[in-house]
């Protein structure tokens, strides 16, 4: 075989190209983890009465954990909620005798890509109460799980890869060069030895997987809802893929037997964190899919031939024909191998980052360009070995010295294999840095909007803004006593918003229930804003207090 890249292969880096030539012009923006969009009723409305139910709405469809929706009361008690998901929509159904006061929502969903999300809502029922006790809804944090999920999966991107590698190594690249049986027993071993730990690490990613989700910790990994199939779906199907696969490829080569029915079972093993990973999240998800397969098996192919140069070459470094033929087979092979990489690698980069900025400003972006950062280093220790120590291991210098060419080979093939298990590395946290977001499961929405201010040495002033259009905003205050029970007072009291930038004065405010008065305020900016309030408890007293609002 010539230095001439193959013809299939050509064919493969056109699809190749067409297919990113085709994103770039048709493709929208990519998506990320999901986003809540609007909450039904809406975060601190004061409602005239109890909703028989709350709904969350998110820009993707969404899973419920379990215990995912739990609703309490303003002292933190437990409020029964029937909970339901469907799509981009989750609902929780209420109890009917709901008493006035103040309501705490709280919610933790998975997104399409596999990451968690959280947060919470609140609402008043009549009016606000004085007093909200925090819901304990235990832990909700992954803790150490994703550093121990990408380290996980890291050393399963490299054994799957591997051992998918080498039984290409032996069943295509290797074909007709004489191998010793010793060195093909022990490319065997390997291959089987790294077909295990692969399936171990899929293991291992299983219930880690169902504890990041529940945001319980390492503590939960050995919970029986860790294994919840619900949660856990992708990873067991991750799992039984790489056993079945790689378990036939260990069988095959073992036998010495490749066939076409081998090598797509095999695969399939090494395409599993394509078919049902993050990649389907993101548009056009088809296309990326096969993207990330095509990106796999490259890495694959790369990786395992040069683990195969590097048990192999010591063995043949006598046979300076052999060498040469089989080095030759995969410098070409290589090349191709090279520009499938770089062009899978900036499709799915591109894709799933969406933009420059994110490069640097998010963790994923910065841990792609070290991934980028290394693989350049790869590329050019490949480029050595292709132009300048691969000709001497074929050429006309004599024995010994295509011998010490080969030995030099093997070395920077071997500094190679170690590069790339570094780039998977990588891989393997990147998969638990989702781009758009650095901590998917943080609360989006967990404040009660209620604000309280003590006027005089008996009253409590209680504000609270309705979420509106833009800056139009609805004022609650409610006066009360010490109690926490509302006063009818003997008049309105006397309201003023104050920003650092703008006086807006007194705003004139409607009784809308005892001690209860709104009003409806056009805020010129958003950010922090003073209220005073003044209480009109009788005519020659009027107590004052200042409270602060953030108008968002």
């Amino acid at each position: 075989m010539t230095g001439r890249v193959p013809a299939y292969l050509s064919a493969v880096l056109l699809a190749v190209l067409v297919a990113v030539l085709t994103v770039i012009g048709t493709a929208g923006p990519a998506s990320a983890h999901a986003t809540l969009v609007s909450t039904d009723p809406a975060e601190g409305a004061v409602l005239p009465a109890a909703p028989s139910s709350v709904t969350f709405t998110f820009d993707e469809p969404v899973q419920l954990v379990p215990d995912g929706l739990l609703a309490f009361d303003a002292e933190g008690r437990r409020v029964d909620v029937e909970a339901s998901a469907k799509g981009a929509e989750v609902t929780g159904r209420l109890p009917g005798d709901l008493d006035d006061g103040t309501y705490v929502v709280t919610w933790r969903a998975v997104s399409a890509d596999g990451h968690p999300i959280a947060g919470s809502l609140t609402f008043h029922v009549g009016a606000p109460s004085a007093k909200v006790v925090p819901p304990q809804t235990g832990p909700a944090e992954p803790g150490a799980v994703p550093t121990v999920q990408g380290i996980v999966h890291g050393l399963d991107y490299a054994a799957l890869l591997l051992a998918g590698g080498l039984a290409i190594f032996l069943g295509w690249t290797a074909r007709g060069v004489r191998l010793p049986d010793d060195v093909r027993r022990r490319l065997v071993r390997v291959l089987r030895g790294s077909a295990l730990v692969a399936v171990l690490a899929a293991a291992a990613a299983v219930p880690l997987a169902g504890a990041y989700q529940l945001g319980s910790g390492l503590d939960g990994v050995l919970d029986p809802g860790s294994f919840d199939p619900g949660l856990v779906q992708d990873d067991l199907q991750i799992l039984a893929l790489q056993a079945a696969g790689l378990g036939v490829a260990a069988w095959a080569a073992g036998q010495g037997r490749s066939s076409l029915v081998v090598d797509l079972v095999t695969a399939l093993a090494v395409w599993s964190p394509a078919l049902v990973g993050h990649t389907r999240a993101y548009e056009p998800s088809l296309l990326l899919v096969l993207t990330d397969a095509l990106h796999l098996s490259a890495g694959a192919v790369w990786l395992g031939g040069l683990a195969g140069l590097v048990l192999t070459l010591p063995s043949i470094a006598g046979r300076p024909k052999d060498a040469a033929r089989l080095l030759s087979r995969f410098s070409a092979l290589a090349a191709g191998l090279l520009a499938t990489l770089a062009l899978t690698g900036v499709l799915l980069g591109w894709r799933i980052v969406g933009s420059w900025a994110r490069l640097v400003e998010e963790t994923y972006g910065r841990l792609l360009l070290v991934k980028v950062a290394v693989v350049l280093v790869v590329v050019a220790i490949a480029a050595y070995n292709r132009f300048r120590l691969v000709p001497r291991v074929g050429g006309d210098g004599g024995h010994d010295q295509r011998r010490r060419a080969t030995g030099l080979v093997r070395r920077t093939v071997l500094a190679e294999a170690t590069l790339l298990v570094a780039v998977l590395g990588i891989t393997g946290f990147l998969t638990q840095k989702p781009p758009g977001g650095e901590a998917p499961g943080q609360a989006q929405t967990a404040d009660t909007g209620v604000v309280t201010g003590l006027a005089g040495d008996d009253l409590k002033v209680l504000a609270v803004l309705d979420p509106g259009p833009g800056l139009q905003r609805r004022l609650i205050v409610q006066v009360q006593d010490l109690a926490g029970d509302p006063l009818d007072l003997y008049d309105a009291p006397a309201v003023a918003l104050r920003s650092e930038r703008v006086d807006l004065g007194e705003v004139p405010v409607v009784p809308t229930g005892s001690g209860t008065y709104t009003a409806d305020v056009v805020f010129p900016h958003a950010g922090a804003w003073r209220l005073q309030v003044s209480i009109r408890v009788d005519a020659f007293t009027s107590p004052v207090t200042t409270v602060d609002l953030d108008v968002t």
